[in-house]
């Protein structure tokens, strides 16, 4: 039987890690992500968007042991606050937006 090396040749690539790429503050109190090269790629949007949104999410004396429902609850505040930021009838670029979010 022959086998196609089309079909098969996603099967033998080594899956690529995503965090093995992210590179973390070294500093005891930050959570922050270190941006890699600004570009318009997954990881440097992902990176700067936790950069913003984790100071609101995270419990400051907890940081990452903060509860998942306090989590999930304060993430859906940022989003309803985002997405009421400007005009109710219609879609700005400021609903868009996480850098203008007030502590909730």
């Amino acid at each position: 039987a022959v086998v196609s090396t089309q079909s098969t040749g996603i099967k033998y690539r080594c899956p690529y890690t995503l965090f093995e790429s992210i590179n973390m503050s070294n500093r005891a109190t930050s959570y922050n992500v270190i941006l890699s090269n600004k570009t318009n790629t997954f990881l440097y949007e992902a990176a700067r968007l936790w950069n913003t949104v984790q100071k609101h999410i995270l419990t400051p004396d907890k940081g990452l042991e903060t509860s998942l429902n306090l989590i999930k609850l304060r993430s859906k505040a940022i989003i309803l606050q985002s997405q009421t930021a400007d005009l109710r009838e219609s879609w700005t670029p400021n609903n868009f937006l996480v850098n203008h979010l007030s502590k909730t």
